[in-house]
């Protein structure tokens, strides 16, 4: 059975558990240095970081912030030798069952057969391209930011603002934490 468990101290043993492959599946400008990480998750609560868990076994991670009116899921990933099982596609039905409402998301453009293969994957799962024309803010304030497309479960009618509200409560709030 595939369960989430919340992590909600930088000494949580799974946190030592997922951070390398936090690490692997995204590049620097994609994610927290490891320090930051951990700040953020003891600092702000309505970040939800999970180790994705099969039995007693970390297999993956799903981050996401519930931001009242919408949540938006800033990761998920799993561990290389648990793709391509079906994991992260019952993991988004869970998601989908317990987050109601508008789930916001971003997503590296197509740019070569593995972030195709990512957009479709979401597209699969419910989601759908909702702006192309995005610049996701740099997660530090030293790297320059980098385009990203948004995808959503739903189009909002206040998308713009909903997506202000992740550049500053995710990115600007966090940078120096």
């Amino acid at each position: 059975m595939i369960t989430w468990r919340r992590i909600k101290t930088p000494d949580d043993r799974l946190l030592e558990q997922v951070i390398p492959l936090y690490e692997e599946a995204f590049p620097p400008v994609e994610r927290r240095d490891a320090g930051q990480l951990q700040r953020v998750i003891e600092k702000r609560t309505n970040l939800y970081f999970n180790a994705i868990v099969e039995g007693a076994e970390p297999v993956g991670l799903l981050a996401y912030w519930d931001l009242q009116d919408f949540y938006y899921i800033e990761h998920l990933a799993l561990f290389v030798a648990y793709r391509g099982r079906s994991i992260g596609t019952r993991v988004l039905e869970e998601v989908a069952r317990c987050l109601v409402g508008i789930r916001l998301l971003e997503v590296e453009p197509p740019a070569d057969p593995a972030s195709e293969r990512r957009v479709a994957y979401y597209e699969r799962n419910g989601y759908r391209v909702l702006t192309r024309d995005y610049m996701q803010p740099s997660y530090d304030g030293k790297r320059e930011g980098c385009p990203m497309w948004i995808m959503g479960n739903e189009v909002p009618a206040r998308l713009a603002e909903f997506v202000e509200r992740i550049q500053r409560e995710v990115y600007r709030e966090n940078e120096h934490i």
